[in-house]
């Protein structure tokens, strides 16, 4: 009977390892590194509230699956998810267009009738590409504008979501909503240079007349350090169209002209001003004002602006966690597969199946926007894992490493675990009460890992998260 019982023990423990690294179970028994243990309690965080996925990107077995199940919060994590999907769906040298159209053919360099704007969605459409395609209109001869120009944004639907509602700054860019027209990410820059006459320290742009300005700043000739270099921006109503910019502290007349963005007023003023103020400068002229309207059948094509690549847009996306780009890449996502108006419901059906396809078992999962800017945004740690190594396998294994900030050198990691410069490929994610973290690892041994570090607890997200994960992530240099 002894014997028998010592033959089912002995089976049971050959057994139960393999269920845990193999099955989706919601807890696992793979025990953290005990320095990643001793990081946690010298932080007070709690192990329960961490979910690990590391595994050899060429083997099925992970290393360590802590709460490997577990849906939780991944913040900008997530942008990950948008980034493989893109690759896929849109391709790596997918671009986007930005098209100027007009009623009838410029004559003696006159466009009689109004001028089309149309977007499709281009998540770094800057106020220099603007310039070259002022630079283009104006090549073509056209030097006046007799009707009004149109803005078609109609590639996404309108996004029916308070900016604010995140974390009451609406005039944060991160905060930022994605738009098919949009210029700057949606920024306004406050330019303050204060070398010259106090009434023109502040400047803005675009140069958009429905902004109001108010500047009180204090420019003193003092020497440059921080109680002599305290701007305070704040911006009233944000959202409307007439919001104000509010200017005011104290800089040093010492002090190097600097820049600072926010998000302030109506997108579609921002651009059409910048396009008149651009036009303007290139010798052109415009009648009329702007109103939103569709490309209209007929109308003849002036100029076709085309973006850089996918690829160039997601190294600019992960390395520095840009919101708004994230949106608008998932929303043309959704355009593409599933045609106009894109909708974030559109966008996250397409992923949903793109996840299916690849045969990822993402049961639970919630993507919602695609930027992980989200209080519901739900992934475990083994639906991450599972992605990147499925990354790892596909074409496009190079486009996605390359897009990722390298430990000690770039991006979100350039600060980070300096003594393993290179070896880590990490995406970061902050959130109140959510740190995170994901990508690939190469180990002194030379072999490479993929690591995932979702961790929702508060107050994680003041350095103590930062040092857990760190810890792991050391460990697994020297001991991977």
């Amino acid at each position: 009977m002894t014997t028998r019982i010592a033959l089912v023990r002995f089976a049971l423990f050959l057994v139960v390892p393999v269920l845990v690294m193999t099955g989706h179970t919601v807890r696992a028994d793979t025990p953290l590194p005990s320095s990643v243990q001793a990081e946690l309690e010298r932080q007070k965080l709690n192990a329960d509230s961490l979910g690990v996925w590391v595994k050899p990107v060429d083997s099925d077995t992970p290393l360590i699956a802590h709460q490997p199940d577990r849906l939780l919060n991944p913040a900008s994590v997530m942008k990950l998810v948008t980034a493989v999907a893109a690759l896929d769906i849109l391709g790596p040298s997918f671009k986007w267009k930005t098209e100027i159209h007009a009623d009838r053919n410029p004559v003696s360099g006159v466009i009689e009738g109004d001028l089309y704007i149309k977007g499709y969605g281009d998540p770094w459409f800057r106020s220099e590409d603007l310039w070259e395609v002022v630079r283009r209109l104006r090549e073509l001869g056209v030097r006046e504008i007799r009707g009004d120009v149109i803005l078609d944004d109609s590639y996404f639907a309108p996004i029916a979501a308070d900016p604010g509602e995140f974390d009451d700054r609406p005039d944060r860019v991160y905060n930022a909503l994605p738009n098919a027209l949009l210029l700057d990410n949606r920024a306004v820059r406050i330019a303050i240079s204060p070398h010259g006459d106090p009434g023109s320290a502040v400047t803005t742009w675009p140069p958009n007349p429905q902004l109001a300005l108010n500047s009180s700043l204090n420019l003193v000739d003092q020497p440059c350090r921080n109680n002599t270099n305290q701007p305070v921006i704040d911006i009233r109503n944000p959202v409307e169209a007439t919001a104000e910019i509010q200017v005011r502290g104290t800089v040093s007349r010492q002090c190097s002209p600097h820049q600072y963005y926010r998000v302030a007023g109506d997108p579609h003023d921002a651009f059409f001003h910048a396009f008149k103020s651009l036009f303007e400068s290139a010798g052109g002229r415009i009648e009329g004002s702007w109103r939103h309207g569709l490309l209209q059948s007929g109308s003849k094509k002036l100029v076709s602006h085309k973006s850089r690549s996918l690829s160039n847009h997601l190294w600019l996306m992960n390395k520095w966690s840009n919101n708004v780009m994230a949106r608008q890449i998932l929303l043309t996502m959704a355009a593409e597969a599933e045609g106009t108006p894109a909708t974030e419901l559109k966008a996250q059906r397409v992923v949903e199946r793109w996840a299916a396809d690849r045969g990822l078992a993402w049961d639970g999962a919630v993507i919602e926007n695609g930027a992980g800017l989200s209080r519901t945004a739900r992934l475990t740690p083994r639906q991450i894992g599972d992605m990147l190594q499925s990354a790892w396998r596909s074409p496009y294994m190079a486009e996605v490493m390359s897009t990722l900030p390298i430990a000690g050198i770039d991006g979100t990691m350039r600060k980070r675990l300096t003594d393993m410069r290179g070896h880590a490929h990490i995406k970061t994610g902050t959130l109140r009460d959510v740190r995170a973290g994901a990508g690939y690892l190469l180990s002194k041994s030379g072999r490479r890992y993929v690591v995932v570090m979702l961790h929702n607890e508060p107050g994680v997200q003041h350095g103590g998260g930062t040092r857990v994960q760190d810890a792991l992530l050391t460990w697994l240099y020297n001991n991977g």
